[in-house]
């Protein structure tokens, strides 16, 4: 085999290789938003409701510690991808002042997920509240008081 062979066949796998991350790596992306670097995972709280066992999405908070912020993210799960709606976060520190997406007064409608909102809470407890409906049912998750400091 030629040396212009070997060259055309390896990259004809780094081709096939890299399509078939990118494949791989796209229904995670659908999926839901990101915080962005420097985010540290906190939590994830399923969203639930009284009238149904199922469990269609999570609210997710996260914490950078180089700039104090806090960031949440209600993120519907993939088998309920488009299906959902209206999902919604909120940010806040308990007091009247919260960060909400899609903002307040907006007519927006997700399906996938909403956030990520940011907001500073260094040296205080985080309530956030992750919301979306689904079948007819309305699905909450509450994070009230929590990851404080």
């Amino acid at each position: 085999m030629s040396l212009r062979t070997k060259i055309q066949a390896g990259l004809t796998c780094a081709i096939v290789a890299a399509a078939t991350v990118t494949t791989t790596a796209t229904p995670a992306a659908a999926t839901g938003g990101t915080c962005g670097s420097g985010y540290n995972f906190l939590k994830s709280y399923p969203l639930k409701s009284t009238f149904s066992s199922i469990i269609p999405g999570d609210l997710s908070i996260y914490y950078s510690p180089s700039t104090g912020n806090n960031c949440a993210i209600t993120r519907v799960r993939a088998a309920w991808d488009g299906k959902a709606q209206n999902v919604y976060v909120s940010l806040g520190d308990g007091n009247a002042s919260y960060v909400t997406d899609p903002p307040s007064g907006s007519s927006k409608n997700y399906h996938y997920y909403a956030g990520p909102v940011y907001k500073y809470l260094k040296g205080k407890c985080v309530y956030t509240v992750g919301y979306l409906e689904y079948g007819g049912n309305k699905y909450v998750a509450y994070a009230d008081g929590v990851h404080c400091g």
